[in-house]
């Protein structure tokens, strides 16, 4: 059974996330603003449907910030360098790209990422934040 989680704290979650990626190096503050941006839409998406928790929302229990971004009807430039992100080949190895909703596991796990594609989306995750930041007005 997924985690019930309030309004409130996810709210809490969301800032205290951001903060926290804001202070912390790479790949550490990636993976934070990638929690405080999951943190920070579903907050967005609990208000514009105004209920106070994640309770009957299961759509809502997703690392898929492209696929919240869609449902909260944001436009498609907001999340746009949400995209898969390479991986180079190591030792005649090569892996598959991680998908956006798996990032979270690389950064976590410390899988090394194409740089570009990691610059753009962390980018993409700046633009999600910044448009959080200003609809939740904190």
């Amino acid at each position: 059974m997924p985690l019930t989680v309030s309004l409130r704290e996810l709210t809490n979650s969301y800032v205290r996330l951001r903060d926290a990626a804001e202070t912390s190096p790479p790949p550490v503050s990636h993976l934070l603003r990638f929690y405080s941006v999951e943190c920070g839409l579903k907050v967005l998406a609990l208000k514009e449907r105004k209920v106070s928790s994640t309770a009957q929302q299961q759509e809502l229990i997703t690392h898929d910030l492209r696929q919240l971004a869609k449902t909260l009807k944001l436009s498609a430039s907001a999340y746009r360098n949400l995209m898969s992100c390479r991986r180079p080949a190591k030792g005649g190895f090569s892996h598959p790209p991680v998908a956006t909703k798996e990032l979270h596991e690389a950064w976590r796990y410390g899988a090394e990422l194409d740089s570009e594609d990691e610059r753009r989306t962390v980018a993409g995750l700046t633009t999600l934040g910044q448009l959080c930041a200003e609809r939740i007005g904190r």
